[in-house]
């Protein structure tokens, strides 16, 4: 074998080594979604070329991006980015089991922050963010646990939950509301809580009915939740969870009553059931930790955003504003200002 020879050889060997590791990740430039098993390269040559530019931000996802309400927030969010020039990839439907795989995968590319968005991903992504101390990480814990080199981010849903309540209160018959969540932690367990203090001040005798499903994604099993507090007279939920807030929607069509929508826009799922909608616009929250990420300000970050920021919000839809009257919903939008301007400070009620 001559040189010449020899060198194409070891030219084509160490192509080969560069891209074997990244067989299986999702897209490099666009915002494509991937199933459990990401299968589209991703090549160093790609980590070099976007340095300085807009940024590259990988979301991993445990459902599809059309549930709407966990995941299509997030995804809608990361597509805005995209937009914008943001290098975006995104992973769905990953499972616990599965995602320190996926989570090592973005690294290895160099993808920086990485969120990984959900709960049940923390032991993973605080496993994985050691191995990359030069990589960023973010997981959806709303417990201020943090890292190094991982993020945490809150969920203020209870600022949300507030004005849910003035909405319960008025159209609840029973003045008994309802809440379920896939666990009672304290993200969950402070919108029931806030709910019910929303509630009391539009009606007084307003109590709550809270359950943990032990799950977020079971829907039957939250009916059946949903269920037996109806059968206690309870007709108006707030869930925490996309399980939880289905299950209270088909609760809700077989006994009546009124549903909010958890994090999303779920009027569609039955427009006579969901009343109100607990939205979550999550851009402005991963543009701060693109930004963070390119200033090196993201160690031990609790991103905390919600009304003020204009990143939690509740939406009612047309068809229920006709039920509520003018003074009503001009309270609800008078309250919505106090708490954004730090006038009123919505109680958080963690357990």
């Amino acid at each position: 074998m001559t040189s010449k020879q020899s060198l194409q050889v070891i030219q084509q060997s160490l192509v080969l080594l560069l891209t074997v590791p990244f067989l299986s990740l999702s897209g490099c430039n666009s915002a494509s979604t991937t199933s459990q098993s990401p299968s589209t390269t991703v090549s160093p040559a790609s980590t070099a070329s976007n340095e300085g530019k807009a940024g590259r931000f990988a979301l991993i996802m445990n459902g599809p991006p059309t549930d709407k309400s966990w995941n299509q927030k997030a995804y809608e969010a990361a597509q805005a980015l995209k937009a914008k020039g943001v290098d975006i990839v995104v992973s769905e439907s990953i499972s616990p089991a599965d995602v320190e795989r996926v989570l090592r995968q973005y690294a290895e590319a160099g993808y920086s922050p990485i969120v990984a968005h959900s709960f049940n991903y923390g032991d993973a992504v605080f496993k994985v963010a050691k191995e990359f101390p030069n990589i960023n990480f973010a997981w959806a814990g709303g417990i201020n646990k943090t890292g190094v080199n991982v993020a945490d981010y809150d969920q203020p849903f209870y600022q949300g939950a507030y004005l849910v309540g003035l909405i319960g209160g008025k159209l609840s018959k029973t003045g008994k509301l309802g809440a379920l969540y896939g666990f009672d932690i304290p993200v969950c367990h402070s919108m029931g809580e806030a709910m019910l203090a929303g509630a009391k001040t539009v009606r007084p005798d307003a109590t709550l009915t809270d359950a943990a499903v032990g799950n977020w994604d079971d829907v039957a099993k939250a009916k059946e939740a949903a269920l037996s507090q109806a059968e206690t007279g309870v007709d108006f939920w707030i869930g925490c969870g996309q399980g939880p807030t289905l299950g209270q929607i088909e609760a809700a069509k077989t006994k009546g009553g009124f549903v909010t929508g958890y994090v999303g826009d779920m009027s569609s799922i039955d427009p006579k059931v969901v009343a109100s909608n607990l939205v979550w616009n999550m851009e402005p929250l991963f543009t701060k930790m693109i930004e963070d990420t390119r200033s090196k300000q993201f160690t031990n970050q609790f991103y905390k955003m919600g009304v003020a920021e204009g990143v939690v919000g509740v939406e009612i839809p047309s068809a229920f504003k006709d039920k509520l009257t003018p003074e009503q919903l001009k309270s609800i939008e008078d309250t919505r200002t106090k708490i954004a301007s730090g006038e009123l400070k919505v109680p958080f009620v963690p357990k």
